[in-house]
């Protein structure tokens, strides 16, 4: 597949439109965050780097393998920096069936991220809107959200979300110091709706924190 048929390509318009929206709301603003989607066994389809969210469009995106590096005809395009973070949780395959990953640095997740980095993980309970995510039936359930070190080497990153799952369930996303964001679904629009809820989570969590 080459440049111009990715851009024509529904993956890629729906991965565009995700950051125009997160623009409008302030979860993406400038260049930050970046977005994924599988296209097949072999290739991912991920936000370039440097890209304007607000005027993100579909020929705003490359084709990378699963370890990151573009793939041929895309050579000349610099991937996102955090390309490393999208890929390991492709890598896991059925364990987590991610087929996209969406990232951003919205206010209430970097709040918290930096809130409860020394606790490693923050808790929300009480919600109704917490039963939108598998496996939880009532809003009496607890979810878990943990935060991981922010760092510039993404394998540091890899690495604590490793150890995390050594001993916890995969979660249904995860916070980064001073960052944001990430999580993962089936689809984009799944992967969209779970940021949704995610932000509407934090931000009643934080009008009733003191």
């Amino acid at each position: 597949m080459n440049k111009e048929d990715l851009a024509k390509h529904p993956l890629a318009a729906e991965l565009a439109a995700c950051g125009n929206l997160f623009h409008s709301w302030q979860w993406s603003l400038s260049s930050s965050s970046n977005y994924s989607a599988l296209l097949d066994e072999k290739s991912i389809i991920i936000s370039r780097s440097g890209v304007d969210k607000e005027r993100m469009t579909s020929a705003d995106f490359m084709l990378v393998d699963f370890e990151g590096k573009p793939q041929p005809l895309f050579d000349a395009f610099k991937p996102s920096a955090e390309t490393e973070l999208h890929c390991h949780i492709y890598r896991m395959g059925e364990k987590v069936g991610a087929r996209s990953v969406l990232h951003t640095h919205s206010k209430y997740s970097v709040f918290f991220s930096r809130k409860y980095q020394k606790e490693g993980k923050i808790r929300i309970s009480g919600f109704e809107m917490q039963k939108i995510f598998d496996g939880i039936k009532t809003h009496e359930s607890s979810l878990e959200i943990p935060v991981f070190k922010n760092s510039q080497n993404m394998p540091d990153i890899i690495a604590e979300f490793d150890a995390y799952l050594q001993k916890n369930p995969m979660p249904v996303a995860y916070l980064i110091d001073g960052h944001g964001i990430y999580s993962w679904a089936k689809t984009v629009l799944h992967a969209k709706q779970k940021l949704e809820a995610l932000e509407h989570l934090l931000e009643l969590k934080y009008m009733e924190e003191p």
